[in-house]
């Protein structure tokens, strides 16, 4: 009977220990490893997106639509899928620009579309043939009223055609830009 109860106080004693112990590491700082997030890990998504971005006298100065947005916190920037961008000026032209994809980095004053980029200048109440620009790779500059790229693209207006390596389109001047090996076709 006394070794039980020698056992019973070894017992009682070690459990008393164990207890003490566990009670003294719960206040104790535990460092906890975070794995960082991944870069291919958007911290905010959205599906359906269209975002109308004001000047500052509240005239729309832009609009973006896109099927999917992506913002990555940790690399300040964004990515859009089927972006779809329209500028606006105050005499009411307007640029399209739509691609596969779209990137800006941080205070998203830069917009780069690449993918099957096409843009579309209409001209308010004109009946003739709007400019239709494609190419592969587009910088948008919405503040600015401007785009450009140095890739090749191919512009059709109406009957008129040319391609060129680069170009530069600025709204507000209504003038295009066409850098290098410039090659064109027109039909009357």
């Amino acid at each position: 009977m006394r070794s039980r109860l020698v056992w019973i106080g070894c017992l009682i004693i070690l459990g008393s220990a164990a207890a003490l112990w566990f009670l003294s590491q719960r206040d104790a700082p535990v460092e906890v490893s975070h794995a960082d997030a991944s870069p291919n890990t958007p911290s905010v998504s959205f599906d359906g997106v269209e975002m109308v971005i004001n000047a500052p006298d509240g005239k729309p100065q832009y609009k973006l639509l896109a099927a999917r947005y992506q913002l990555y916190e940790t690399e300040n920037r964004s990515q859009f899928d089927l972006p779809s961008i329209t500028l606006y000026d105050n005499d009411g032209r307007q640029i399209h620009a739509q691609a596969l994809q779209g990137e800006t980095q941080e205070d998203s004053s830069v917009i780069t579309l690449t993918g099957s980029v096409r843009i579309n200048q209409a001209q308010p109440g004109n009946d003739s043939h709007p400019l239709v620009i494609t190419t592969e790779r587009l910088i948008v500059f919405p503040e600015k009223q401007r785009a450009t790229t140095d890739s090749t693209i191919l512009a059709t207006r109406g009957p008129e055609m040319f391609s060129a390596r680069g170009m530069s389109l600025d709204l507000k001047k209504e003038v295009l830009y066409l850098h290098s090996d410039v090659e064109g076709l027109y039909q009357p």
